[in-house]
């Protein structure tokens, strides 16, 4: 039977490890090894827990593993053989191990070992680690900021890889093949592994699945503030914009913010002189804003408007580097953090002591997910329409990158809610979907005993459950079978399925309405302006919460929202032919819908709760009842109408506005109401941001892809292309041509493409790369027309 190189090759760490004390420490690896010819190709396998960087002969190489989970571990494949040469060759490489004793970064998980592992089949040196010759070395240069220094006002402290670097204690080009290693010590192997014994080690090595994320040089735009006259704005300008070197006078300190034009996630890079003593912090910050109304910081209180406002104040996360006492006058040294970093501005904090330090760089090189956009629109009908459309790109890039994450700057946790939605946004744009396959598969091998998910994952430990996003990842999987209709994906996910099902279908009350969820469990809806009271116990969970929630555990939009995924789930059990399975989830959702009719309805519109007062409405209600089915036609419309123009509603946030398009949509009313539906990001354009904020309600982040929902508008509803059956195998199209009344633009449409185009007055041409159907309502009702690919298809509509 043949074995998987990870059989025989060893999990290698540096001896003595505690990782008790420490958030998370770097460890550094070095190996030599000889080529007489170097090969037309020479392919190595690596991974590493938690993180890594390579580098061959002092060039970096690559960094990873992608994140996942100890069940599908990643490594990465690299040809090395461009960084080669004859001779004496070095593999370095470094490591960012998170500690098992503290959370840290909320986004990587990390097996109770740590390790890393190299193989490779062209490099005898590198089938067999156990005694392949690994040095190794712990960087006591820098110490990652633990949550005791974390700023309270930026929230919990999740993502961890803020760093303290004392430059007196590194190792000077370690990389390079001429470093003196002789003081370093052998690597050992760490496994739990042991003979006659059938254990396997934790990570199950899988081959990485998503494309490299690249690394592209880039530069901040200008300096926008300076408090120093020894070094004028201009000076900085010089530096930023050509590497004019510039020079911080010795006994001085000088405060610089640094400004991209647009938020970014990006890996800094500093290369500075002399300097000996001279102490730099580095703040990278999404915004300017003012100061807390109440003094008082807050997560919940930060006072954001013109995020370009430079008497305001740069609230964000801090790194810190020393510069070393005996540091000579001549010697350039680079340092750039470990990790990326996301911001908009960077403020620079450099204070002197006996010697002069110059800066002769400060660049940084942008990193995301590498996603092919072949969605184009030639043209726009305002200069407002082109912002929403790229404001909303960058926001979603800047939300990509190994998995997507719920916000770059605070978290970069990938969550079910708002993967959904990015998920969706990247079909629109990319015939793409392996980042959305990873995210599908993550979150199914995250699945609990009780049925659901975990709200996010990979995840060190469990969090908090949000049983609803659970019922999002539902509609993810559906929305994958309409626009690539993959059969073996839909039958892999439906047992999951059934069980989230099963799990909402248990809680059923005595009325036929979802009744309380798990004690520990946070029945998140939306960051609703009405719905941020934590309570006299001051419990998060009580928050984004309809108040109906804390007297019964009762509230509408659960039983609305589990019939929506009911109905979203008989069309999964359709599409692979599971029919009786269909009508019962059908038949479960009828049910619901009677239910919430019966006991939450008021005549005039539907209440939050079957117990609440005519006073607790909100447009969620309402929206979902439409999408389920329990509002319908003229009944329909007129609540709906009512509820998103009548100020006494909760309104939904900017996430939940892609319900409300749908919803609008769905009823005929999206027309007229579209110009409302945009102001909240017309608002934020007012604002100068240059990527969505995460909702009004909850000021924090200033980069949410749930809020690009523009994307979503422009192709489905503006240029009205959708699919109206599994993969496009049937297209509908019902462009608004009283909105936009010249259009040309090409589009994703699974995995083939669709251009469309029209002009004022005149036919819709479409072309289309592979054959399907066209829906379209035309001047004589609904009508059908056969496309084939590549054929041009004029419509009269």
């Amino acid at each position: 039977m043949p074995r998987h190189w990870s059989e025989t090759v060893d999990w290698l760490w540096t001896p003595n490890w505690d990782e008790r004390h420490n958030v998370a420490r770097i460890v550094q690896f070095r190996r030599s090894f000889k080529i007489e010819k170097v090969p037309s190709e020479c392919p190595i396998h690596i991974s590493a827990d938690t993180r890594y960087r390579l580098y061959v002969n002092g060039q970096s190489v690559c960094f990873g593993p992608a994140k996942s989970h100890l069940g599908e571990w990643n490594y990465e494949t690299v040809d090395i053989a461009p960084f080669c040469r004859p001779g004496r060759n070095v593999l370095a490489v470094r490591v960012l191990r998170f500690s098992t004793y503290f959370p840290g970064n909320m986004s990587l998980i990390r097996a109770s070992l740590p390790g890393m592992i190299v193989y490779s089949d062209t490099l005898p040196e590198l089938k067999s680690t156990s005694t392949s010759g690994w040095l190794t070395k712990i960087d006591d240069a820098v110490s990652i900021s633990s949550a005791e220094s974390w700023d309270p006002s930026l929230g919990p402290a999740m993502v961890s890889v803020n760093e303290r670097v004392d430059g007196s204690k590194r190792d000077w080009e370690w990389v390079e093949p001429e470093f003196d290693d002789s003081t370093w010590i052998p690597a050992v192997v760490m496994t739990m592994k042991a003979p006659m014994m059938p254990i396997l080690d934790e990570r199950r090595l899988s081959p990485r699945s998503i494309p490299f994320l690249p690394e592209i040089p880039a530069r901040f735009t200008e300096a926008v503030k300076c408090d120093s006259a020894d070094t004028p704005i201009e000076s900085w300008n010089k530096l930023v914009q050509s590497d004019e070197p510039l020079t911080i006078q010795a006994g001085s300190k000088t405060t610089v913010v640094l400004d991209f034009s647009a938020l970014t996630t990006a890996f800094l890079h500093l290369q500075i002189r002399g300097g000996a003593g001279a102490k730099i912090r580095l703040r990278t910050a999404e915004c300017f804003e003012m100061p807390p109304k109440s003094g008082i910081p807050s997560p919940f209180a930060r006072n954001k408007g013109n995020r370009t406002d430079v008497s305001g104040i740069l609230v964000g996360q801090d790194d810190f580097y020393t510069c070393g006492p005996d540091t000579p006058a001549d010697k350039t040294v680079v340092y750039e953090p470990f990790w990326f970093r996301t911001f908009r501005y960077v403020e620079l904090e450099v204070e002197t002591q006996v010697a002069p330090l110059e800066f002769s760089n400060i660049t940084f090189r942008e990193t995301h997910y590498p996603l092919e956009r072949k969605t184009q629109f030639a043209n726009f009908p305002t200069e407002e329409e082109a912002k929403l459309w790229n404001i909303s790109l960058n926001t979603l890039k800047n939300c990509m990158h190994e998995t997507y994450e719920d916000c770059p700057y605070y978290e970069q946790n990938q969550f079910a809610m708002d993967s959904r939605l990015q998920i969706l946004f990247t079909y629109h744009l990319s015939n793409d979907d392996r980042l959305a396959r990873k995210c599908m598969s993550e979150f199914y091998a995250s699945r609990r005993s009780d049925g659901l998910i975990e709200t996010n994952y990979p995840a060190p430990v469990p969090g908090t459950n949000i049983p609803h996003f659970s019922l999002y990842w539902i509609f993810m999987v559906h929305d994958h079978m309409m626009y690539f209709a993959d059969s073996t994906l839909i039958r892999r996910y439906l047992g999951t399925i059934d069980g989230i099902l099963e799990h909402f279908n248990l809680r059923l009350g005595d009325n036929d309405l979802v009744g309380r969820l798990e004690w520990d469990t946070w029945p998140f809806v939306d960051w609703a302006q009405q719905w941020s009271d934590p309570g006299p116990d001051h419990d998060f969970r009580n928050m984004a919460v309809p108040p109906a929630y804390r007297r019964t555990g009762v509230i509408t939009y659960t039983s609305l929202i589990y019939s929506l995924a009911l109905q979203r789930a008989a069309q999964l059990c359709d599409f692979v032919g599971r029919k009786d399975t269909a009508a019962e989830y059908r038949e479960r959702a009828a049910k619901l819908n009677a239910a919430v009719m019966e006991h939450c309805f008021r005549g005039e519109f539907i209440v939050d709760g079957p117990d609440s007062p005519v006073e607790e409405r909100s447009q969620h209600s309402q929206v979902f009842a439409v999408l389920c089915g329990a509002l319908k036609g003229e009944q329909a419309r007129t609540i709906l109408r009512r509820a998103l123009t009548d100020s006494s509603f909760v309104r939904c946030s900017y996430a939940m506005s892609f319900y409300v398009f749908e919803a609008a949509l769905a009823v005929g009313i999206y027309d007229e109401l579209r110009d409302s539906f945009l102001q909240p990001w017309r608002t934020m354009i007012g604002q100068n941001l240059t990527t969505w904020a995460e909702s009004a309600a909850m000021p924090r982040s200033d980069c949410h892809a749930w809020s690009a929902v523009p994307i979503h508008d422009f192709v489905t509803n503006i240029a009205g292309l959708a699919p109206a059956a599994p993969g496009f195998k049937r297209i509908r199209l019902n462009p608004r041509r009283d909105i936009w009344p010249e259009m040309s633009g090409s589009f994703t449409a699974g995995k083939g493409s669709i251009s469309i185009s029209w002009n004022s007055g005149k036919p819709i041409d479409v072309l289309s790369s592979f054959d399907t159907e066209i829906e379209v309502s035309g001047k004589d009702g609904q009508q059908i027309h056969q496309v084939k690919e590549g054929v041009l298809l004029t419509l009269d509509v």
